[in-house]
């Protein structure tokens, strides 16, 4: 079966999404924080959940109706999802083998649940007349009047009616071999439908053939070391729920468990683990591009403790997984790398243990690649791709414009929040969704554009993704009030790093006019001098952020004042840095990071690229130093 189509009413903030198509291979959900985009994905999931996850009124029905609905007896009528399938060749044959040719209308079916029931229910054009007809055919009776009596009954309950009737009749009157054979037709018909209709019976066909669904978001990811007694002693839970079910499914790959691990043959345990490391370390690298020298590896932690006779004994077993980096030559904790590599490699656990043992289901993913930087996501998108879409559909939420193909707009679909009236909706018409709604859509084509529109005199090389986010959105807002935004003919190039852009310079700057703004003070800053001394970047082509503001040293963080950057900062990193808190210096990307050390710039603007409300609120001084940044940028135009 393939999902065309779901539709969620009632469930958390959503009131009626509306119809929301699925692309056949990967669709994409994007919006605002809290749109109702992880409540499309769970209440996707719960159609038919790995491990029979329900809808509970108490817990999910929209809170503000409630009590209302349930006065009025509305809530069990409610379908908080339902959803469309395509049937397979395959499965449509296996329809007409049970009831006959015909039966069928078309191959789609529709399958939906309520409130409070672990039962999914379907709704299908089928012909019961026919499928009735079918069976009389391959069920004749030899006493024509009986045939006769039965013929023209278009449903299998009055089928069930006629027989009844008949019996009672062949009964009365001591027509023995009568009653036989309409007991035989009676016992026919309970083997074919059972006591219910014909929807039903379709339903038990084709219920082994309805995807499952594998759900992953930011709970699933594995801790660095895992308690096994406590593993062993925990209750199973629902397919990479949490840190500890992702890593179940880690040693169920390994075909292990806590138990065996605390045993004293855990060489041959060990080896079994270290052939899983090894098998998704392949696996994370051939798309995990950021540092190819990583290795994960596994070992036991004991704690020994002595009884009141003075004996010892274990007190504690604890999985301790590591990341060998063959670079540098040490290991550490799996906790302290990157939130991004943990989790790539718990998914990858949790799914292929998931894979082994399902061959038909569809992926949801709840924000995934979140804590990745914009290279990586793209890396991501590949994975999704190229590993994931050839083994099932895959939905994914996302609210970065890095995971949106710009290629492949038909796959995205729009969700936002219209308040407790409507609801969170979804669309896939971008005409006549809010602006706020577009805001990745938009930057992810703005970027796209400047990405592969490298021609002419008006392209701007900045040293990251963050430079664009900022360039661009604060931009937006200023044309947006008559002020002076960046000039549209502007390409925006992000070059990865400050040490990329003299690189990037040397290779186009020859043959393509190109304006760059740098940090002041960075470590590339040298090599650029040089290449204006070569003739390769013109003098006044080369911006310094720390000119717009008198500094010698800043970023284009310093164009910000610290009431607006440290909330972005503090939102990023869930933190609560004051000004107070920083020390002395003129750079508030080194003060942060002298008190709190090195993270991720793009994780702030990704703050602000998320609550467009953010922008709004930006202070006056803020938004007077990126005017005259870009009114420097824009006097670069040839």
């Amino acid at each position: 079966m393939q999902l065309t189509r779901f539709r969620v009413r009632k469930f958390r903030n959503i009131l009626d999404s509306g119809d929301i198509a699925v692309d056949e291979e990967v669709t994409c959900l994007v919006g605002m924080n809290e749109a109702g985009k992880t409540a499309v994905l769970a209440a996707l999931y719960r159609l038919n959940p790995v491990d029979g996850t329900a809808f509970h009124t108490q817990h999910d029905y929209p809170r503000w109706l409630l009590s209302k609905d349930r006065k009025a007896g509305l809530v069990e009528e409610v379908r908080p999802i339902e959803a469309d399938f395509t049937l397979t060749d395959e499965q449509t044959k296996a329809v007409a083998e049970k009831f006959g040719e015909d039966v069928l209308a078309n191959d789609q079916i529709t399958v939906y649940r309520t409130y409070d029931t672990d039962t999914a229910w379907l709704e299908i054009s089928a012909a019961e007349g026919k499928a009735v007809e079918n069976f009389l055919r391959s069920h004749p009776v030899a006493d024509k009047d009986i045939a006769k009596a039965l013929k023209g009954a278009d449903t299998f309950d009055d089928l069930r009616a006629r027989i009844a009737t008949l019996t009672t009749e062949a009964q009365s009157e001591a027509k023995v071999e009568a009653v036989a054979a309409l007991a035989e037709v009676a016992a026919a018909v309970t083997a074919l439908v059972g006591d219910g209709d014909l929807d039903d019976a379709i339903m038990d066909v084709l219920d082994p053939h309805l995807p499952s669904f594998f759900y992953f978001g930011e709970y699933s990811v594995l801790e660095g070391r895992i308690d096994l007694l406590r593993l062993s002693n925990g209750a199973e839970e629902e397919t990479a729920s949490t840190s500890d079910q992702t890593a179940r499914s880690l040693l169920a790959l390994a075909d292990t468990t806590p138990a065996a691990l605390c045993a004293d043959d855990y060489e041959d345990r060990r080896a079994e683990l270290e052939a899983v490391s090894n098998d998704l370390t392949e696996q994370v690298f051939e798309y995990w591009k950021q540092n190819p020298s990583l290795r994960v590896r596994f070992d036991i932690d004991r704690k020994i403790g002595t009884n009141p006779q003075g004996y010892p004994y274990i007190t504690e077993n604890v999985l301790d997984i590591r990341v060998e980096d063959t670079r540098h030559y040490f290991t550490n904790n799996f906790s302290q790398r990157s939130s991004g590599f943990r989790w790539f490699f718990s998914f990858l656990a949790a799914f292929t243990e998931f894979e082994s043992r399902n061959d038909n289901f569809v992926i949801l993913l709840d924000e995934p690649g979140l804590t990745l930087h914009g290279r990586a996501q793209a890396d991501f998108l590949r994975f999704i791709n190229e590993r994931l879409a050839p083994a099932a559909q895959v939905l994914y939420t996302t609210h970065s414009p890095f995971m949106v193909e710009t290629d492949r707009i038909a796959r995205v679909r729009i969700v936002e929040d219209k308040g407790p009236k409507e609801g969170s909706v979804v669309s896939q018409e971008v005409l006549t969704v809010n602006a706020d709604s577009l805001f990745p859509l938009q930057a992810a084509l703005g970027y796209d554009v400047a990405q592969h529109l490298f021609i002419g005199n008006s392209n701007l090389l900045v040293e990251g993704p963050s430079d664009f986010l900022y360039l661009d959105l604060i931009g937006r807002k200023l044309a947006d009030e008559g002020r002076t935004g960046l000039d549209e003919r502007w390409r925006i190039l992000p070059a990865g790093s400050a040490s990329n852009i003299p690189a990037f310079v040397a290779l186009i700057g020859r043959e393509l006019e190109v304006t760059v703004l740098v940090d002041s003070g960075t470590e590339g800053a040298g090599r650029l001098d040089a290449a204006m001394e070569a003739g390769r970047l013109k003098k006044d082509r080369l911006i310094r952020v720390g000119d717009v503001i008198g500094s010698k040293h800043a970023d284009i963080e310093d164009l910000m004042t610290l009431d607006d950057y440290l909330p972005l900062y503090n939102e990023a990193f869930d933190r609560n840095v004051k000004e107070t808190d920083l020390p002395p210096g003129d750079r508030v990307v080194h003060r942060l990071q002298t008190l709190n050390g090195k993270y991720d710039h793009y994780k702030p603007a990704e703050a602000l690229l998320r609550d467009p409300t953010k922008i709004d609120a930006l202070s006056a001084d803020t938004l007077a130093n990126f005017e005259s940044l870009i009114e420097r940028i824009n006097a670069t135009l040839a």
